[in-house]
């Protein structure tokens, strides 16, 4: 029994290492070299116990990533600071991806993971029991499973024609980086609304901020804009744009492939489970197929308990996500 997974972000890695300790053999693709920036930085406490399971806790202390006790939201000129937990003891992270993602992945080829970077799939030979082979542009690829962690990319449904969902217009969130020499500066991720929609400002780094703008009604944004509160700022790298439309795909799991991350449902920023709704759904991607494995279980049952946790998941974020910004004046 072995595995194919598309994409090496925390989603496909933290699968490939649950299915390593499942004792099943896993290949990962991912068309980018590591290790490479991304978004996402800021990752909610939760993801503590998740990260210990999976191994690389003590990786994690070594780097003394910043962590936060809380989040503050700015509204109709009040703040307020939202603890994670009353007391206060319980941190989120602010990581540099590029650097979290690679601990991640180190840590699944030194299970014994076969990596192969700057691999870009091409198609899909299907059979009678689902996907066969995965052709790319250096190999082809045959597995007893395939797991798209791709993201937004959403390779393999655009493939196999999985259909999506939409939950809302169009959302796309716009984001970049500042350099500042101010290490006092941003301490706190915060959250500022305003009449358009919502921004984001928080520091990943001791030099370095991030900053996130999203408008509900998609108002074009200027290039090279910053925000207000950045404008003596350097900015670093260039602005970019994500689509992060509500959506969730038809069936996140079908015959033999699976979908995890952003591959099987999307949500914007704001619900702030970006990075631990891929570390928790390649996870259990992970443990379903290691029961499999055991023969505890049969692959109909697998699918259909895979399929209603991430629909029943996705459907009381999007309550929560749509009560939000309802109370900030947003119908979506």
């Amino acid at each position: 029994m072995n595995a194919l997974i598309i994409g090496a972000g925390p989603a496909g890695t933290s699968c490939a290492i649950q299915l390593l300790k499942a004792g099943i053999e896993v290949t990962i693709l991912d068309k980018q070299h590591f290790p490479r920036s991304a978004p996402g930085e800021t990752l909610h406490p939760g993801i503590e116990p998740l990260l210990k399971e999976l191994g690389v806790w003590e990786e994690i202390e070594e780097h003394s990533f910043l962590r936060h006790s809380g989040i503050i939201t700015e509204f109709q000129d009040s703040a307020k600071l939202d603890l994670y937990h009353s007391e206060g003891d319980w941190e989120g992270f602010q990581f540099p991806r590029e650097t979290f993602d690679q601990l991640l992945l180190n840590k699944a080829i030194t299970l014994g993971a076969k990596f192969y970077p700057g691999t870009k799939l091409i198609d899909v030979v299907l059979d009678s029991a689902g996907i066969a082979t995965v052709i790319t542009d250096s190999r082809n690829f045959n597995a007893s499973f395939f797991i798209d962690a791709s993201g937004r990319n959403a390779v393999l449904p655009k493939k196999l024609n999985i259909r999506y969902q939409n939950f809302s217009p169009p959302l796309f969130v716009h984001y970049g980086y500042v350099e500042t020499e101010d290490s006092s500066s941003f301490p706190t991720p915060r959250i500022i609304w305003d009449t358009n929609g919502w921004l984001w400002v928080s520091r990943i780094s001791e030099k370095l901020v991030n900053w996130n703008r999203l408008y509900p009604l998609n108002h074009k944004i200027a290039k090279n804009w910053l925000p207000e509160c950045l404008q003596n700022l350097k900015p670093t790298g260039t602005p970019n744009a994500a689509n992060v439309t509500w959506r969730i795909a038809e069936n996140v799991s079908h015959n033999n492939y699976f979908l995890i991350g952003d591959a099987a449902f999307t949500l914007d920023p704001l619900s702030s489970k970006g990075v631990l709704k891929a570390i928790m759904s390649g996870m259990m991607c992970g443990y379903l197929l290691g029961q499999l494995k055991l023969l505890k279980s049969d692959i109909s049952e697998l699918h259909s308990y895979y399929n209603n946790w991430m629909n029943d998941w996705f459907l009381k974020d999007l309550a929560k996500m749509k009560s939000i910004y309802a109370e900030k004046g947003f119908q979506i």
